[in-house]
């Protein structure tokens, strides 16, 4: 079984995220401004995740910007989604679908984002369960792993270091693998102790010979 993350890791979140402030700048959004808002957007005050279109487009309406021209501006830049997937992610998705292993995309966000996203990157057919989460990964994959077989092996693929340091530590079943995004350094990944590759190739030949 592969349990596998969407943003940075089959979709190229931070390219996808800098089109969108390079979309919106030209309506007099600064990139300072951008991400500052991005961050106010994010979560909520309860650390839930609610980040949308419409949340980030009303708080830099906040600061004097018209709500409508930035959500122009962000659909613009939805429709080359499929633009955003990693190019070699679906001859993984592919390998592994054939070999008969479980596939399981779980992907953090809010919920309606996040299904835009997969939707339009069309690779939910690879996938037999698809959870996007608000909060934490980590009540999903407890029961995910106890629906599984004694003897299965349950591997997890995602960008975030800390994130997949806590979830292995929670459940020590998990086989970890990393994807290397810009969002941190290749020192960070090295210093993490948990295999880490840069390209889908990498992994799936990794994977290849261990199952």
């Amino acid at each position: 079984m592969f349990i596998i993350d969407f943003d940075d890791t089959l979709f190229n979140t931070h390219a996808f995220k800098q089109a969108r402030a390079q979309a919106v700048k030209g309506l007099g959004v600064s990139d300072e401004l951008f991400w500052k808002t991005y961050k106010e957007a994010y979560n909520n005050d309860l650390g839930i995740n609610v980040y949308s279109d419409e949340r980030h487009a009303e708080i830099l309406e906040r600061y004097g910007f018209e709500k409508q021209a930035i959500l122009a501006a962000f659909e613009k830049i939805k429709l080359f989604l499929k633009d955003y997937l990693f190019s070699d992610a679906v001859d993984l998705l592919e390998n592994l679908k054939k070999s008969g292993q479980k596939l399981i995309l779980l992907s953090l966000g809010q919920a309606d984002f996040q299904k835009v996203k997969i939707e339009s990157v069309g690779i939910s057919k690879y996938f037999d369960e698809v959870y996007t989460v608000d909060d934490t990964k980590e009540h999903i994959i407890a029961n995910i792993i106890n629906s599984c077989e004694p003897n299965e092996r349950v591997w997890f693929i995602n960008d975030k270091i800390e994130e997949t340091k806590k979830l292995i530590q929670h459940f020590p079943r998990i086989k970890p693998l990393l994807k290397v995004s810009p969002a941190f350094s290749i020192e960070d990944y090295q210093k993490s102790g948990i295999p880490f590759f840069s390209t889908w190739y990498d992994i799936k030949e990794y994977a290849r010979q261990r199952f």
